[in-house]
């Protein structure tokens, strides 16, 4: 792959809606950089097909994309970010009921699940086990006790066992007028805005349902 465009191959173009300058990985080999919301990537029709591709600030990671399929020659799959995806267990991989849920919030985010805390965000995730097999969390709250804010959010539904749902809270979805909104089940993470906290007691008072949105098409 590449990050010039080659009409004679496919292409992906990942979009990105917050903020330009983030560097994009395709299985974890740079590809580029994110300039005027998007970054397009040309498919060898030589290499394996990518599975996955990141978009990171520095050494924070901001978001992980799974990638269903290459593209056919001369096509275009365009990449949108979405609330939150599911990620399957590897092939063969030893599965029992344990999930997880991977959250990426900013470094020093507390994080709590049915106000039960689960720990502190490092690098731009956290990474909370869930046991399948029981009824799914509800909510999780996330706090800084610097900047004295807390905002509440709906979790996904639970992962699969042995797999992980990754739940992107400040992820901003595609503005675009011929995106079709295509969540991934009927039930998407609301999300409040960071609200300045006299105290850990208090909660917060707006919620905003906000869905994520993914096209695939031909140019």
């Amino acid at each position: 792959m590449s990050a010039a465009g080659d009409m004679n191959t496919g292409r992906y173009v990942v979009h990105w809606f917050n903020g330009d300058g983030a560097e994009v990985f395709f299985d974890g080999e740079f590809r580029g950089m994110i300039a005027d919301t998007e970054l397009v990537v040309a498919a060898d029709p030589a290499a394996p097909p990518a599975r996955k591709y990141t978009v990171r600030d520095g050494d924070r990671l901001m978001y992980t994309g799974f990638i269903e399929r290459a593209p056919a020659t001369g096509e275009t799959i365009d990449l949108f970010p979405q609330r939150y995806q599911v990620e399957q267990p590897a092939p063969g991989a030893e599965v029992n009921e344990t999930g997880w849920y991977l959250i990426y919030e900013p470094d020093g985010e507390e994080i709590y699940i049915d106000n039960t805390f689960v720990g502190v965000v490092e690098g731009g995730t956290l990474r909370v086990a869930v046991n399948t097999t029981l009824p799914p969390p509800e909510e999780f709250v996330c706090r800084n006790k610097d900047r004295g804010t807390m905002s509440r959010c709906q979790l996904p539904p639970l992962p699969p066992p042995g797999g992980t749902v990754h739940v992107y809270t400040r992820v901003q979805p595609a503005p675009h007028f011929s995106v079709s909104v295509t969540p991934n089940t009927s039930s998407l993470p609301a999300e409040t805005v960071p609200t300045p906290l006299p105290g850990f007691g208090a909660a917060v008072a707006a919620a905003g349902l906000l869905v994520a949105a993914r096209s695939l098409k031909k140019r």
